[in-house]
């Protein structure tokens, strides 16, 4: 039973070949954060589905809100400032799994600085942002990872449907095999546990009338 509620679970594989558009919302960010500004991971829908994308924010200059959607297209990873961009991102997970949130932020931050003139105007989290910077260029510039690391990587570029207001939306890194891929996993929406639980109660309901049979 829980084999077949599973097969109908919306939490289905999500494939997002290059060039293809889909809609975005912005439906909740992580408990890190530097100042006012929220840093990765940012969750968000991708074309309504409930399993969520934990994406990082490569443009500083702009903003959005919770709740609010566009249409974006899928981009490939391609020149040095965007490769720069997917190292720091690869690393802020990885930072993540190791508990060591002060790194997290500052490849939040080094990100930013990438593509924004205000964010290396701005003050930086601590050094630690210039040293995340540093050892990214240093990797593309050198080589270090394989070309193969960085197809592992997808933008999303706003295209149209601006949120309310004068907000427009970021450009967001995720990994290109999401939901499969090696992301920040989002904390389940209630409807995930809600199919879940049902599943786990319909086996416990079948094995006690099993056992029923048994006894008699």
């Amino acid at each position: 039973m829980l084999c077949v509620l599973l097969l109908f679970n919306p939490l289905r594989v999500h494939a997002d070949p290059i060039g293809t558009i889909v809609s975005l919302e912005l439906t909740g960010t992580g408990n890190l954060s530097y100042g006012n500004d929220a840093t990765y991971p940012y969750y968000l829908s991708v074309d309504g589905s409930s399993n969520q994308l934990a994406g990082m924010c490569i443009s500083y200059d702009n903003d959005i809100n919770r709740g609010e959607s566009w249409v974006a297209e899928v981009t490939a990873v391609t020149g040095p400032l965007q490769q720069v961009a997917a190292w720091l991102f690869n690393d802020d997970n990885l930072s993540i799994q190791a508990g060591n949130d002060i790194r997290a932020i500052d490849d939040q931050w080094a990100a930013w600085e990438v593509f924004s003139t205000n964010a290396k105007n701005a003050t930086p989290p601590d050094a630690g942002a210039a040293t995340q910077l540093t050892a990214a260029e240093d990797a593309v510039a050198m080589g270090t990872e394989p070309a193969t690391f960085y197809q592992q990587f997808i933008i999303y570029v706003p295209q149209w449907g601006w949120p309310a207001g004068q907000d427009v939306p970021q450009n967001f890194m995720g990994y290109a095999d999401f939901p499969n891929g090696p992301d920040v996993p989002p904390t389940p929406e209630p409807r995930s546990l809600i199919l879940l639980g049902s599943g786990l109660l319909c086996l416990v309901a079948a094995r006690a009338r099993l056992r029923g049979k048994r006894t008699d």
